[in-house]
């Protein structure tokens, strides 16, 4: 093999891999921004359910305070 051939065949073999490395980091960017869009719907819903338990333990608090005032009324 003379060396013209072997640059030559390094240098095909190094253009296939920068092609890959290419695409890797262009997969890689697109898996980080749907992380990024699931990562903001997971806090959206993290929100939503603490306002579902505040107003939850609210309910519970004050349904019964309110149920005792009604029947203390009424008997």
């Amino acid at each position: 093999m003379k060396v013209a051939e072997y640059r030559d065949e390094v240098l095909q073999i190094l253009t296939k891999v920068d092609t890959r490395q290419e695409e890797i980091f262009h997969r890689v960017g697109r898996i980080e921004k749907h992380l990024d869009r699931l990562n903001g719907k997971v806090a959206e819903n993290e929100k939503a359910l603490i306002v579902v338990k505040t107003w939850g333990m609210v309910a519970l608090v004050t349904v019964p305070l309110l149920v005792n005032v009604v029947m203390r009324i009424i008997l």
